[in-house]
C-alpha cells in the first residue's frame, strides 16, 4: 500500500460519519413512519440525549412529516422501565395521540431494536430518528434489517463538537461503522466477532459500558 494513501484511509469513516450528520436532505413524501431509537433513561425519566431525539420527532410530527411513530429500545437489568415505554410517554404528554405511537421495548443496540420492530411490524418506508454521528450507521443497519431508510439526525443533541463526549460518540461510531462494513463484506459472523472485539475495548476504557455490553454478549450465545 502507497504510503501516501493511509491518510484518505483513516479519515473515510470519520468523514463519512460527519457529512451524514450535518447534511440536510429531503424526507421521503407521502409521509413515512417514524422509528425513534432509545438511548439512556433514568427511572422513567429520559435523558438530555434521549429528549433530543424526541424533540427531533415531535417536530417532524407537528410538520405533518409523519403517519406513525414507533419508539424503540429495551432496558438493562434492574431497570424498571424500557427506553420506547419511557419515549411513548413523553411523546404523549407532548401531544401526539395514544393511537398514533407505539412502543417496541426491546433491544439493547441498534440492531436489536431494528429486528424487535420487524418481528411485530410490516416495515414502510421509515425515517429513523438519532443522534447526528449516529445517523449513517443507524440508517445503514436499518437498510441491512430490510427496512426502507432514512436517518433524520436531531439538530439538538447535547453531544456537541469540540466536547471530549462528541469525540467519544465519533469514536464509537467509527468503531461501529467497520462492523456494518465487516458485515457487508465478509458477513455477519466477522462482523460480529470484531463488535466484540471493539466492545471489550470499548469496556476496558469506559466501564459504565460494560453492563450494557454484558448483556448484548448474552443475547447473542
Amino acid at each position: 500500500m502507497k504510503w501516501y494513501l493511509l491518510p484518505a484511509l483513516l479519515l473515510h469513516r470519520p468523514v463519512r460519519i460527519l457529512v451524514h450528520a450535518y447534511r440536510r436532505r429531503p424526507l421521503p413524501v407521502p409521509r413515512p413512519d417514524l422509528l425513534v431509537l432509545g438511548t439512556a433513561q433514568y427511572d422513567g425519566n429520559p435523558s438530555l440525549q434521549l429528549v433530543a431525539r424526541l424533540d427531533h420527532a415531535l417536530e417532524l410530527w407537528r410538520g405533518d412529516r409523519a403517519e406513525h411513530i414507533y419508539t424503540l429500545g429495551g432496558n438493562l437489568p434492574g431497570d424498571r422501565y424500557t427506553e420506547a415505554e419511557v419515549s411513548r410517554t413523553y411523546l404523549i404528554k407532548h401531544g401526539v395521540p395514544e393511537d398514533q405511537v407505539t412502543a417496541v421495548p426491546q433491544g439493547n443496540d441498534t440492531r436489536g431494536s431494528f429486528e424487535a420492530f420487524l418481528a411485530e411490524h410490516q416495515p414502510r418506508k421509515s425515517i429513523v430518528v438519532t443522534d447526528p454521528t449516529h445517523a449513517l450507521r443507524a440508517e445503514l443497519i436499518a437498510k441491512q434489517a430490510g427496512i426502507d431508510a432514512l436517518a433524520s439526525p436531531t439538530h439538538t443533541s447535547p453531544t456537541r463538537f469540540p466536547d471530549r463526549s462528541w469525540w467519544l460518540a465519533l469514536s464509537h461510531e467509527v468503531g461501529g461503522l467497520a462492523v456494518v462494513d465487516a458485515s457487508r463484506v465478509f458477513g455477519r459472523t466477522v462482523g460480529d466477532r470484531l463488535e466484540t472485539i471493539l466492545r471489550r475495548l470499548q469496556g476496558s476504557l469506559r466501564p459504565s459500558r460494560r453492563t450494557r455490553h454484558e448483556v448484548l454478549a448474552d443475547n447473542l450465545d
